[in-house]
This record gives structure tokens, sequence and C-alpha cells, in this order.
């Protein structure tokens, strides 16, 4: 019965939100090895690779918080 109320209480806009949180937080992920790899060790590509280390851990975040508000 839980799995009923819960199925139902996403909303495509949720959905539309959550997709495009993940969809940026592995975009940033993949940018950071990205750089990381093949960076050299210049002051912007560090810069830019604290830049998407700081996105996708926000992003992870963000993750978790929508998921806590779907659960309380």
């Amino acid at each position: 019965m839980e799995n009923e109320n819960l199925k139902s209480d996403l909303t495509p806009r949720f959905k539309l939100i959550f997709s495009t949180v993940a969809a940026l937080t592995v975009l940033a992920l993949i940018l950071n090895v990205l750089l990381a790899a093949l960076g050299g060790d210049s002051e912007q590509m560090k810069a830019a690779a604290e830049a998407c280390s700081t996105t996708y851990m926000m992003g992870f975040g963000a993750i978790v918080e929508l998921f806590g508000g779907k659960v309380a």
C-alpha cells in the first residue's frame, strides 16, 4: 500500500527536477575525472577541477535531499 502512495507522489515536475540534477551531477563528476586525468598543472585547470568537484558534491546532496523530502 505504501508503494502505491509513493509512486503517486512522483509528479512529472519532481521527475524533471530529479533527472536534471542527476544529469548535471554525473556530468560534473565525469568532467572532474577528465580534468584530473588529462589536465595540466595550470591554475585554470585546478580551478575548473575544483568547480566540478564542488558541483558534483552539491548535486549529490541535492539528490539526497530530494529523496529525503519524498520519504518524509
